[in-house]
C-alpha cells in the first residue's frame, strides 16, 4: 500500500540530513503486524520501545505544553523517539547507527530545527490501546517482583546490594528458562543498564549465547551492541564466538576478521573456523585462504586434519563439490599460486574424504578432472575419491562405476600402490557392480602390493567370479583357499563351485565336482549344495535328473525347503507340465512349507501355457492376499522388485506370447491398482506384444522413453525384443541404431541380440541377391557370415551366465540354444535360394563349433536346425534326406515333449505346450511325401501324432487339403476343410468389394505364428477347392454326381464359401479355375 509518512523515512541518510517540507509518498510495504501493533510482539531492534510506549510523565506533561523533546529516549542514545526505525531494513539501520555515533551533537541539534514543527505522527494507523501493549523495561522489572528503583536511586544500589541480586536473579531465571523470550531478556537487561547495575560474568555470557540461538536478525544487531558494551581486556571466548557468527550473518566479514584477529593475539582461540565457512560458501576465495593460513599458523603442525574444516563441512556435499570445483578453477588461474593452491588443494581433499552422504557423481568427476588438469592427481586424492563413492552403497551403480573408472585409471599409473582398505572397498564395489575385470584388477593389486589375499577377499572373489561363470577361475581360488586357510571353508566354498557350473549349464561338470570333493575331503553335501545341483538339472530342463536327484536328497535324510520345491516347480512350469507341477505344490503344502513367489510364479506359468488363463489370473489376485516372501535377491537392473512383481510378470508374459495386447494392458492397470511395482520383465511384456502386433515403433518408445523416465534401466533382452520386431516387419532402418544405442549404453550384446542382429544381416544380404541382375552366381550371405564367424570366434560358455529369458530359445535349452541358435536361418535362406553347398558348410560349421569345447559334446541337431535342412533338401528334391531328417525330429522331440514319467509308447504323452514342436518339419515330409507318391500314408502319419498329443498347425492342415486335392481325394479335402479350417472364415465382405481390396487383403488376414491352433482356411485352398469342384463337375455324370452330392452333404459350409468366392484375375485362379 502507499502510506502517508512525514516521519517515515525514504532511507535513513536522506531523512537524518533534511526533513521534507511537504508529505511525500513511499511504497514500502509495513510489517504484516504493525497495523495491530503494541509494538511488543513485532521482531525489531530495541530501539523501538523508546518511540511507541507512553512517554514519561515528565515527558508528557512537557509535550503537552507545545514544548520540543530535548532529551533522548532511554533504549537509544542521541535519535529522537518520533523515528519509527522498525520500518526499515537492517543495512539501512546499521547506516543510521554509524551516523548517530560518529555526528551525536551535530545531528541532535539538526533533528530538533528539523522537527519543530512535527510534534506528532501524520498517519492514521495508531494501536488500538497503545496503553495495554507497551513494554517498557520498568514493567519487566516490576514482573520478577523487583519494586521500581528511580535514576536517582541508584546510588544506594551498591550499598545495600538488593537490587542487584534481585536484577542478575532474574536474568537468570529468564536466561535459562526455555520458554522465556528473547525481547523479554533484552529488556531487562536495558534496565539493568539503564540503573547502572552490572550483569554477572556469567549472565553475560549466556545472553550472548541466548541471542544467538534465536536466530533472529535484529538479535544478532543485539550482539554485536552487546560486544562493543563489553570493554576488550573483558571479552572472553564466548562474546568473539558469538559476536563473529553475528557479524557473519550481517554479511559483515570485514568485522568478522577483525574480532578474530583481536581473539587471536589475545590468545583466547581461533574462531576462524566460522568465517573459513562463511568464505567458502559464498565463495571469498581470498578470505578464506587467508583465515585458512592464519587458522593453521595458530593451531600449529598438523592442524591439516578435519578440525579446520568442522564447520565447512557441515554444509551439503553437493554444494560443497561445487565449491571445490571453484577453488581449483581459481587456483589453475591465479598468480599466488602457492598459497591458493595449497588451500585448494585441502579443501579438496578434505570434501572428497566425506562418506556416506548423497552426491552428484558428475560434481566429483568434474572436481577430479579439473585437479588431473592443474597437476598430477596424488594417491590420496584418488582413494579419498573412490571411497567417498563407494560409501554412498552398493546399490547406487553410478557411484560405483565411477569409482571403479577411476581405479582402473590409476592402476595405469608407475607409482600406484593401493592399500589394504581401499582394495578391501573395491573388492566390495567390485562384486555390487558385478564387473569381473574389476575383480581380477583387485586380485592382481592384492598379490602384487600385499602378497596375497585375506580370507574375506577370497570369498569374495570366489562369489563374484562363480556369478559370472568363471569355473576355471574359481576352482583355481578355491584350491589356493584351501592350502592357505585349510579346509574348514570347504562347506562355503563348494556351493560357489557348484554355481559356477549352474551359471554354465554343465550338470555332468557338477556332478564330477561333488564326487570329487566326497573322495578328496570326505565332503558331506549340504541341502544348498544340493539345491545348486538340482537347479542346474532344471536348467537345462533335465526333467529325469531332477526327479532322481529329490530322491537322492530325501534318501540323505535332508528335509526339502522352499528353494528345492521352487526349482522343481520352476522346471515343470517351463515343460507346461500342469499335473506335476500342481502336485509339487500340494506335496510342499501338506510338508508344511510355506509357498514362496518363485512357488506361486511356477503355478501361474503352469496354468498360462496351458490355456488356463482366466484360473491363472484369479491364482495372481490370490497372490497378493498372501504373506509372499522372494527368495531372490534384489536386482539394480530391476528396482522395486517385489515377491508380487515376478508372478505378474509371468502372466504378463504368457498373455503378451499370445498376441493379446488389449489383456496385457489391462493385466498391467490392474497390477498399478494393487501397488504391484513394475520392473524390466514387467516392460519387457508389454513390449513383446507390441511387437507380436506389429508394432515395433511402439515398442521401441517404451525403451527409449517410458523405462528412463520410470528409472527402469534397459537389458539386452528390451533391445533384443524390438530389434526383432522390425527384423518381422522388414524395416531394417532402426536397427543398426538400435545396437548402437545398446552398446554406448554399456550394455554388451547376448545371444539374442546377436540373433537379432544376424537376422536382420541375413535379410538384407538375400533382399540385395534378389534385386541384382541374374548372373547365375550362388547365394552368399556375406554380411550374415562375417558376423557370424565375429560371434563364434568370440563364443564362451560364461556368456550363459546371464540369467533371466532370453529370446530365440523358447524350445531349445540354453546350453543348447546357446550354439545351434545362429544355424537354422542361415541354412534356411540358404536352402530357399538353392545354395546347397553353403547349406552343407553351415551344418559342418555347427558340428566343429559344438566339438570345439568338448569332443564327446552330443552332436545330434535339435529340432529347428532339422527343420531348416528340411527345407533345403526338398529344395534340392532330396525327398530321402527329409525323410531322414523327419524321424531325427521326432525322436529329439520326445526329449523335450514328454510328460513327466509317461511312457511315450501310450497315447497322450505330449505335453500342452509342445504341441505344435513338429508342425514345421511336417510341412516339409507332407511335401516330400506327395513328391515321391505317398500321399496316401499322410493320413496314418497325422492320426499317430494326434494320438501321442501333437497338433496340426493351421498351417499343416491347409497344406494336407492341397495335397488332398492334387492327389484326387477332394471328398477327404473339403471334409477336413469342413473340419479343421472353415470354423474361422470371416466372410468375404471382410475383405471389400472391389477386386483389387479383395486381392490387398486376402493374404494378411491369415493367422500368425502365435496363432498356430487358429481355423483358417488360405486363400489359394480356396482356390484349390474350386478347382476340384469344377473337376467334379466336368467329369461324367455317373462319378461325378456322387462326388458332387458327397461334398455337398460333407462340407456344405465350405461349399457355401466356395460358391461366394469373387472372380480375381490372379495367377492362382488363372491357373487353376481356368477352363476352355
Amino acid at each position: 500500500m502507499i502510506e502517508r509518512a512525514t516521519t517515515c523515512l525514504e532511507n535513513g541518510g536522506r531523512h537524518l540530513l533534511r526533513a521534507p517540507k511537504t508529505p511525500f509518498r513511499t511504497h514500502r510495504y509495513l510489517h504484516s503486524t504493525f497495523w495491530s501493533h503494541g509494538a511488543g510482539d513485532i521482531n525489531l531492534p530495541a530501539w523501538w520501545h523508546a518511540f511507541l510506549q507512553v512517554p514519561s510523565t515528565s515527558q508528557s506533561q512537557w509535550l503537552t505544553k507545545g514544548n520540543r523533546p530535548t532529551t533522548p529516549s532511554v533504549a537509544c542514545d542521541n535519535i529522537p523517539f518520533a523515528f519509527l526505525d522498525f520500518l526499515y531494513p537492517v543495512q539501512t539501520l546499521a547506516f543510521i547507527r554509524q551516523c548517530v555515533n560518529e555526528k551525536t551533537t551535530a545531528l541532535s541539534r539538526h533533528r530538533r530545527s528539523q522537527l519543530s514543527t512535527q510534534r506528532s505522527r501524520t498517519y492514521t494507523s495508531a494501536a488500538d490501546n497503545p496503553d495495554d501493549t507497551s513494554v517498557t523495561h520498568r514493567d519487566t522489572a516490576q514482573n520478577l517482583g523487583i519494586d521500581h528503583v528511580s535514576k536517582g536511586d541508584s546510588t544506594d544500589v551498591g550499598s545495600t546490594g538488593s537490587t542487584e541480586d534481585k536484577l542478575n536473579a532474574g536474568l537468570h531465571e529468564l536466561l535459562w528458562s526455555k520458554e522465556s523470550d528473547t525481547r523479554d531478556i533484552w529488556a531487562l537487561y536495558g534496565r539493568m543498564k539503564e540503573l547502572s547495575v552490572p550483569v554477572d560474568r556469567g549472565n553475560l555470557s549466556r545472553l550472548f549465547r541466548r541471542l544467538r540461538q534465536s536466530g533472529r536478525t535484529l538479535d544478532f544487531e543485539k550482539i554485536r551492541e552487546l560486544f562493543d558494551t563489553v570493554a576488550s581486556s573483558d571479552r572472553a571466548p564466548t562474546h568473539y564466538k558469538c559476536a563473529i557468527s553475528a557479524a557473519l550473518k550481517q554479511n559483515d566479514l570485514s568485522s568478522a576478521m577483525a574480532m578474530q584477529e583481536e581473539a587471536m593475539q589475545r590468545r583466547l582461540g581461533s574462531y576462524g573456523l566460522f568465517i573459513l565457512k562463511y568464505a567458502v560458501e559464498h565463495s571469498q576465495w581470498n578470505a578464506a585462504t587467508g583465515v585458512w593460513q592464519r587458522c593453521k599458523d595458530y593451531s600449529g603442525p598438523g592442524a591439516e586434519g578435519l578440525l579446520i574444516w568442522k564447520d565447512v563441512i557441515t554444509l551439503p556435499l553437493p554444494k560443497l563439490l561445487g565449491k571445490a570445483i571453484e577453488a581449483v578453477e581459481l587456483a589453475s588461474a591465479s598468480d599466488d599460486a602457492k598459497s591458493t593452491r595449497n588451500f585448494a588443494a585441502a579443501l579438496a581433499r578434505t570434501i572428497l574424504s566425506i562418506q556416506h552422504k548423497e552426491f552428484d557423481q558428475s560434481l566429483q568427476n568434474k572436481l577430479v578432472g579439473k585437479i588431473q588438469s592443474t597437476e598430477e592427481l596424488s594417491l590420496d586424492l584418488v582413494k579419498a575419491a573412490i571411497l567417498q563413492s563407494l560409501s554412498v552403497g552398493v546399490q547406487s551403480e553410478t557411484h560405483i562405476e565411477a569409482a571403479i573408472d577411476l581405479y582402473k585409471d590409476a592402476r595405469r599409473r608407475p607409482n600406484f600402490a593401493p592399500d589394504l582398505e581401499l582394495l578391501d572397498a573395491l573388492l566390495v564395489g567390485s562384486h555390487a557392480a558385478r564387473d569381473s575385470q574389476a575383480i581380477y584388477n583387485v586380485l592382481d593389486d592384492y598379490r602384487n602390493h600385499h602378497t596375497e589375499p585375506p580370507r574375506q577377499a577370497y570369498l569374495l572373489l570366489i562369489s563374484q567370479l562363480a556369478r559370472h561363470g568363471d569355473f576355471d577361475s574359481v576352482d583355481q581360488l578355491v584350491q589356493e583357499s584351501i592350502n592357505r586357510f585349510g579346509a574348514n571353508d570347504i562347506t562355503r566354498l563348494v556351493p560357489h563351485l557348484l554355481y559356477a557350473c549352474f551359471r554354465r549349464a554343465e550338470v555332468d561338470r557338477a556332478v564330477s565336482v561333488i564326487e570329487s570333493l566326497q573322495q578328496k575331503y570326505a565332503y558331506s553335501p549340504d541341502l544348498r549344495t544340493w539345491n545348486i545341483l538340482l537347479a542346474t538339472y532344471a536348467r537345462v530342463r533335465d526333467s529325469d535328473g531332477a526327479m532322481a536327484l529329490q530322491g537322492r536328497i530325501m534318501e540323505s535324510g535332508l528335509r526339502p525347503d522352499n528353494s528345492t520345491y521352487a526349482t522343481l516347480m520352476g522346471l515343470f512350469a517351463q515343460r507346461s507340465d500342469y499335473e506335476t507341477t500342481t502336485a509339487l505344490y500340494k506335496q510342499a503344502v501338506s510338508e508344511g512349507i510355506k509357498p514362496d513367489a518363485e512357488m506361486v510364479s511356477s503355478l501361474v506359468m503352469a496354468l498360462a501355457t496351458n490355456d488356463h488363463l482366466d484360473e491363472a489370473e484369479r491364482t495372481a489376485e490370490e497372490a497378493v492376499r498372501m504373506d509372499l516372501e522372494s527368495s531372490q535377491r534384489q536386482t539394480r537392473s530391476s528396482p522395486g522388485n517385489h515377491a508380487l512383481t515376478r508372478i505378474w510378470n509371468t502372466l504378463l508374459a504368457q498373455n503378451a506370447m499370445k498376441g493379446q495386447l488389449e489383456k496385457v494392458f489391462e493385466l498391467q492397470k490392474r497390477m498399478q491398482e494393487l501397488a504391484v511395482p513394475f520392473d524390466g520383465l514387467t516392460y519387457a511384456a508389454l513390449m513383446q506384444s507390441l511387437c507380436i502386433k506389429l508394432l515395433p515403433a511402439a515398442a521401441q518408445k517404451i525403451l527409449k522413453t517410458v523405462m528412463p523416465q520410470r528409472g527402469v534401466r534397459p537389458t539386452a533382452l528390451h533391445y533384443a525384443i524390438v530389434m526383432a520386431g522390425f527384423v518381422t516387419i522388414k524395416d531394417y532402418n532402426p536397427i543398426s541404431s538400435l545396437f548402437s544405442r545398446m552398446v554406448e549404453q554399456g550394455i554388451r550384446p547376448t545371444f539374442s541380440t546377436q540373433n537379432a542382429l544376424l537376422r536382420f544381416a541375413s535379410n538384407v544380404d538375400e533382399k540385395e541377391y534378389k534385386n541384382s541382375p541374374s548372373d547365375d552366381k550362388p547365394f552368399t550371405a556375406i554380411r550374415a557370415e562375417k558376423l557370424l564367424d565375429s560371434i563364434l570366434n568370440n563364443l564362451d560358455p560364461i556368456e550363459l551366465a546371464t540369467l533371466g529369458p532370453t529370446k530365440y530359445a523358447v524350445t531349445n535349452p540354453p546350453n543348447v540354444a546357446f550354439q545351434s541358435s545362429y544355424f537354422p536361418y542361415l541354412i534356411a535362406a540358404y536352402g530357399r535360394n538353392r545354395s546347397f553347398d553353403k547349406v552343407k558348410e553351415m551344418y559342418n560349421k555347427f558340428i566343429t563349433v559344438t566339438k570345439r569345447s568338448d569332443q564327446d559334446a552330443d552332436t545330434s541337431l535339435p529340432v529347428d536346425m532339422l527343420t531348416a535342412l528340411m527345407g533345403a533338401h526338398s529344395t534340392a528334391g532330396e525327398h530321402d534326406e527329409v525323410e531322414k531328417c523327419w524321424y531325427l525330429a521326432m525322436e529329439k522331440s520326445r526329449e523335450i515333449t514328454c510328460k513327466a514319467g509317461a511312457d511315450s509308447s501310450e497315447p497322450g504323452w505330449v505335453l500342452h505346450r509342445y504341441r505344435y514342436t513338429l508342425s514345421r518339419p511336417l510341412s516339409q515330409y507332407m511335401q516330400a511325401l506327395q513328391a515321391t507318391s505317398r500321399a496316401d500314408e499322410l493320413s496314418a502319419i497325422i492320426v499317430g501324432l494326434q494320438d501321442d498329443g501333437y497338433e496340426l498347425s493351421v498351417y499343416n492342415w491347409n497344406t494336407y487339403v492341397k495335397i488332398l486335392i492334387q492327389d484326387k481325394d477332394p471328398v477327404l479335402a473339403y471334409q477336413i476343410c469342413e473340419k479343421q479350417l472353415i470354423t474361422g472364415w470371416p466372410g468375404w465382405d471382410r475383405f471389400g468389394k472391389s477386386e483389387w481390396d479383395i486381392s490387398r487383403k486376402i493374404m494378411k488376414q491369415f493367422p500368425r505364428h502365435w496363432e498356430l491352433g487358429r481355423p483358417y482356411p488360405r486363400y489359394d485352398t480356396l482356390v484349390y477347392l474350386a478347382s476340384a469342384y469344377l473337376d467334379a463337375q466336368a467329369m461324367a455324370y455317373g462319378m461325378g454326381r456322387d462326388v458332387l452330392q458327397e461334398i455337398e452333404r460333407v462340407a456344405p459350409r465350405t461349399l457355401e464359401v466356395v460358391h461366394k468366392m469373387p472372380r480375381l484375375h490372379d495367377d492362382i485362379q488363372n491357373q487353376l479355375l481356368r477352363r476352355e
